[in-house]
């Protein structure tokens, strides 16, 4: 590391500092806090999800234990709210954790518990992805493609790019919207299709 501003060695400028372990904001740091949280939740019994590697899994003992991890905000989600507490508790004894309680927006998505389940919402994602592209004031549509009007390669007139980039910035925020909306997955796969020479009766697609 690069001496710090204010304590450098005026009779070495040169030199540099060893560091005995990582320093939040290198970018060896995020390996090594999940490498170190990796070894403790694996100790405890999870698993790491062979789809996911930042997802936990504990099912033991008639027990079920799911812990999330992204960057360091961490989700746990549990059959047990006694286990759940047990876990935060041995995880506190090692890392400084502050619990913000029940789950409620992460990652642009809104959380909303009932009593028949969990209700999964991206209405403040959605709307700002219709400002980003200066739709906030737009009609919905019945459905999400013309069964009538069917895309090609060549349909349309290409795009400027600028129009490119807005058209795959918000082919890329689609996307995401599929994870609550599997309804629109048909469509933005066909609109995906085009990314590379997208075209006039694209974007109107797309939008």
């Amino acid at each position: 590391m690069e001496q710090p501003p204010g304590f450098e060695d005026k009779s070495a400028p040169s030199y540099v500092c060893k560091l005995d372990k990582a320093l939040y904001g290198l970018k060896q740091a995020p390996r090594a806090w999940y490498s170190r949280l990796s070894m403790k939740l694996q100790s405890l019994g999870f698993v790491p999800s062979k789809s996911d590697t930042s997802l936990f899994i504990y099912n033991k003992h008639r027990t079920s234990i799911f812990v999330l991890i992204y960057v360091d905000d961490i989700i746990v989600t549990s059959s047990s709210d006694g286990a759940v507490t047990a876990l935060l508790k041995d995880l506190g004894s090692e890392f400084a954790l502050k619990d913000l309680g029940d789950l409620h927006f992460f990652l642009g998505i809104e959380v909303k518990k009932h009593s028949n389940g969990i209700h999964l919402s991206q209405a403040k994602y959605a709307t700002e992805l219709l400002s980003r592209i200066g739709m906030q004031n737009c009609k919905s549509s019945p459905t999400p493609l013309s069964s009538s009007e069917p895309l090609s390669l060549t349909e349309g007139e290409p795009l400027h790019q600028e129009d490119i980039t807005g058209y795959r910035s918000l082919v890329g925020g689609l996307q995401y919207l599929t994870l609550t909306r599997p309804d629109i997955s048909f469509v933005v796969n066909k609109v995906c299709q085009y990314l590379h020479a997208p075209t006039t009766a694209h974007w109107t697609a797309a939008k």
